[in-house]
């Protein structure tokens, strides 16, 4: 692995913003980044800002909101701000059960494009899907990368595709980014109880400016950071984070999705969401209307004993689904039983 980078080693010329998915995965890449113009435009973007904007306010009001002056990265707590001192920042999480606005928008097909290649087609579903409120005020996160908690990857694990809401300048402590980080290895960090993570020595970071409606994509090996915000203009933005099927999720979706969401969703949404078997991520009943992977259905077994009068329930269709196994093979999967 290359010694770790110096600033004097550093072009930090960052990739000029384009709607061409193709010239996209080039500058993925080459820069380890791309922002993708008018990924959103008009109605839809306007729907996500005010749910988003909407949410994030109730949270504050009854006191359950995720605050920081930093990020998830810094020092966090629940509750309510003071009346006349915003915080820096505030992250909305879990975003996929508080709105079917949320959920619409996983489905865009540049998604699955992005992901695709990023990931050398490997199957891929979400990860976390949080909001982010950006404040004057908010202090720098510790350059990082997300997959920091475990080695290098020839193939990243995570993509992260952060959705302006609202326009990123620089002045409103827009992303930064070392340019072409992706090639290895991580950015040193270290730790105290006063500070918790920084890095030892100053990393230069450009950063990433773009309208809003844009994306910008970055993958997990990509070294970065949130800004400093002296603008009395509030950043929003959308984060959706993409994973290879193997990697344990940032959220436990599977565990945290709302019962009534779970139940008003189609099978392909379930599936982005990480329900679904291949070969990691099997769900096991846990009741008679459990629930199921898209492609596994599995029956309720509990602890059974001579006599007891706990019983197993077998279900409708329990086993494989057809074509589960045609799935498997051409992923190159072992399906023998």
């Amino acid at each position: 692995m290359n010694a770790v980078l110096k600033d004097t080693d550093r072009d930090m010329k960052l990739p000029a913003p384009t709607r061409d998915v193709e010239q996209g995965k080039r500058d993925m890449d080459e820069y380890g980044l791309c922002v993708h113009e008018a990924f959103v435009s008009g109605d839809q973007l306007k729907a996500l800002k005010d749910r988003l904007i909407e949410q994030a306010e109730l949270e504050c009001e009854q006191g359950v909101a995720l605050l920081s002056g930093q990020s998830r990265g810094g020092k966090t707590w629940y509750g309510r701000p003071d009346a006349d001192v915003l915080p820096g920042w505030q992250g909305i999480a879990a975003l996929y059960n508080k709105g079917r606005v949320f959920i619409d928008y996983l489905q865009h097909p540049l998604f699955k494009a992005y992901n695709a290649h990023v990931f050398r087609g490997a199957s891929a579903h979400l990860s976390a899907m949080t909001g982010l409120v950006v404040r004057r005020g908010a202090e720098p996160m510790v350059v990082h990368v997300d997959q920091q908690f475990m080695p290098y990857t020839e193939v990243p694990t995570y993509l992260n595709c952060m959705l302006c809401l609202s326009d990123f300048e620089e002045v409103m402590g827009a992303t930064r980014v070392v340019p072409r980080s992706h090639r290895g290895p991580y950015p040193p960090q270290a730790f105290s109880t006063e500070r918790g993570a920084y890095n030892p020595e100053p990393i230069a970071t450009v950063a990433v400016e773009a309208p809003a409606g844009s994306v910008i994509f970055f993958e997990s090996r990509t070294w970065h950071q949130s800004g400093v915000s002296i603008s009395d203009k509030t950043r929003y933005s959308l984060t959706t984070l993409w994973q290879q099927h193997w990697v344990k999720p940032m959220d436990n979706i599977v565990e945290n999705l709302h019962d009534s969401v779970y139940a008003s969703l189609r099978e392909d949404e379930l599936q982005l969401l990480g329900f679904k078997a291949e070969p990691s991520g099997r769900v096991e009943a846990r009741s008679p209307s459990s629930r199921q992977n898209t492609n596994r259905k599995t029956p309720y077994v509990p602890e059974l004993r001579r006599g007891s009068d706990v019983r197993a329930v077998a279900l409708e269709g329990m086993g494989d689904r057809k074509g589960a196994d045609d799935e498997a093979k051409a992923m190159g999967l072992n399906t023998k039983r």
